[in-house]
């Protein structure tokens, strides 16, 4: 299957990207959050306005996995974030049908790739502890734990993850 990486820039691009959270966060964290709380990460971190501030005011990359000329899943980086010296990779999702296929494969390849660019030594992520699938992809595609966080994100919701790192 033909796969290609394309930069988000249009609003028809944002519209794709956060329908693909909506699934796959829905998918992925419903059982493992309290209710609620995934309408309150997508809002924050997913919504429209968020990608758009992200892009703005945080260095956000972020590019549209396609399979088949299809909008098949998503990535997004930022290099420096937070003033660290290291390639932030903040999410990486792929609808379940496209699995296998090799678009988390590419996704990878050009976060490495723009990590090498920006001079950067290491990619951080983080992952909720219980997202087993994620933390298995992680670890074959070189990632490993480094630290293990709660983070209060509000409204008495707290994201219990682990940092991973892969260093180049």
């Amino acid at each position: 299957m033909d796969i290609t990486l394309e930069k988000v820039e249009t609003q028809e691009q944002i519209d794709a990207l956060c329908a693909i959270a909506g699934t796959v966060w829905h998918l992925t964290y419903d059982s493992l959050v309290p209710q609620g709380q995934v309408e309150y990460m997508l809002e924050k971190f997913q919504s429209d306005k968020a990608v758009k501030a992200q892009m703005k005011e945080q260095n956000y990359r972020y590019y549209l996995m396609r399979c088949g000329g299809q909008a098949a899943g998503f990535v997004g980086f930022s290099p420096r974030y937070e003033g660290r010296e290291e390639m932030f990779l903040s999410k990486v999702y792929l609808l379940p049908e496209y699995r296998g296929k090799g678009a988390v494969k590419a996704a990878f390849a050009l976060v490495e790739e723009q990590a090498r660019e920006e001079g950067l030594p290491a990619i951080r992520l983080t992952v909720n502890k219980g997202n087993t699938h994620a933390v298995e992809v992680y670890e074959h595609y070189g990632f490993e734990t480094v630290e293990k966080v709660k983070t209060d994100i509000g409204y008495g919701y707290v994201m219990d993850d682990f940092i991973m790192v892969k260093k180049l």
